[in-house]
């Protein structure tokens, strides 16, 4: 039976994003990556057969080696296999780990490119829009490629509503409820700001940052941030965080999403737990020897720090070593 409401069609995306597919297994990792991210890409395709689905979207970094000629043919084979079971088109967005050095111009280079050329994939960003029409609701898709550590506020602001039902933006930023800059070299997109730089759009889906964020509602406008659906590294987040996908039901008159959550196997089958342990102890002794020489730099000169440094007895020799060259290279 169609799923319909109010006499008019639902039209069901998938949306997944920052899956990370590579030959190479991160060292944080005991499984094999490239088996465990093609069986959540398997999995996705599942979920949308299970829905029936209209498409699924691609949120960006798809692939992790930016350089051409580090993804196999092998792997790209398997890719191919098992994205040519969905059952609907696959449309996606570009992300920085999609083009070599992080620039556009080089798409085309990369397996990305390849999987667009082949039609496998489809584009959906910058002209490259995408319309689905089923029984009396239009949805329209469209795709703000990554662009660089500093956001262009024009690129979502040249994004208005027509007669769609639904305008659905798919970004490969980095976005939070409180905005702001990561680590003072990237911007974070304010989700209050989306109010005023496309008020028109139904849903925000936002790649980039791995982190789970959840879903979010702004008066008439949502935003799905759920984060990778891939897990790499052995920070906390990581660890505890169980990979999802978002399932949009978008009818004439609203958009209903649900986070789905993805099967993964316990962290201590596939994460280097005692790896972790060691990076927490180095992490740990480093915040020591930092704060230790702030608290002894405020009653000593710049020409006391090598005598500083020498008196840290409790701070391993090549941290205070490393510290000492740095502070001779600037000297």
């Amino acid at each position: 039976m169609p799923n319909v409401r109010g006499g008019f069609q639902v039209i069901r995306l998938l949306w997944r994003t920052d899956g990370h597919l590579s030959d190479h297994t991160p060292t944080s990792r005991t499984d094999v990556w490239s088996d465990t991210i093609l069986d959540k890409i398997r999995q996705i395709g599942q979920l949308a057969t299970d829905h029936a689905c209209h498409a699924v979207l691609d949120g960006g970094d798809l692939f992790h080696d930016k350089t051409p000629g580090k993804t196999s043919h092998a792997l790209m084979s398997r890719l191919y296999e098992v994205q040519t079971a969905y059952p609907c088109p696959i449309y996606g967005n570009v992300g920085n780990h999609d083009c070599r050095l992080g620039q556009f111009e080089f798409l085309q280079e990369g397996p990305l490119g390849s999987l667009f050329s082949s039609g496998v994939m489809k584009r959906c960003f910058n002209e490259h829009e995408v319309h689905i029409r089923e029984d009396g609701v239009h949805v329209r898709i469209v795709g703000i490629p990554y662009h660089g550590p500093k956001y262009d506020l024009d690129r979502f602001r040249a994004v208005c509503k027509g007669s769609e039902d639904h305008l659905i933006v798919l970004a490969h930023v980095l976005a939070s409820p409180q905005g702001g800059e990561m680590f003072a070299n990237e911007d974070i997109i304010k989700y209050q700001d989306l109010l005023t730089l496309c008020p028109g759009a139904s849903v925000f889906c936002f790649g980039h940052w791995h982190k789970d964020q959840g879903i979010a509602r702004l008066g008439r406008m949502q935003v799905v941030n759920v984060g990778s659906f891939s897990r790499g590294s052995l920070s906390q987040d990581d660890l505890d965080r169980i990979p999802s996908v978002a399932l949009l039901r978008c009818s004439r008159e609203s958009v209903d999403i649900e986070q789905i959550m993805l099967r993964v196997k316990p962290c201590a089958q596939v994460f280097d737990l005692r790896k972790r342990a060691v990076e927490e102890l180095q992490t740990a002794i480093v915040d020591k020897f930092v704060r230790t020489l702030q608290t002894d730099l405020q009653t000593k000169s710049s020409e006391d720090l090598p005598e500083v440094l020498a008196g840290l007895s409790d701070v391993p020799a090549q941290v205070r070593e490393r510290a000492m060259a740095y502070l001779e290279r600037n000297r």
